[in-house]
């Protein structure tokens, strides 16, 4: 296993906890942290998939 196993991994780790913080921030009805977490889930899912295409890292 190589380091950018490990990147995916973390990075997919980091967008699962923004997603269970978008849930939580949006039935507490905060939207401006809704969608701070949203885009830096969004950011986090992207970076791992472009990791493991190979196309960065």
């Amino acid at each position: 296993m190589d380091g950018s196993y490990w990147m995916v991994m973390g990075l997919f780790l980091v967008a699962g906890l923004l997603v269970g913080g978008v849930i939580s921030a949006y039935q507490n009805g905060s939207k401006a942290a809704t969608l701070v977490m949203m885009v830096l889930a969004g950011v986090a899912v992207v970076g791992a998939v472009l990791v493991l295409l190979g196309v960065v890292g």
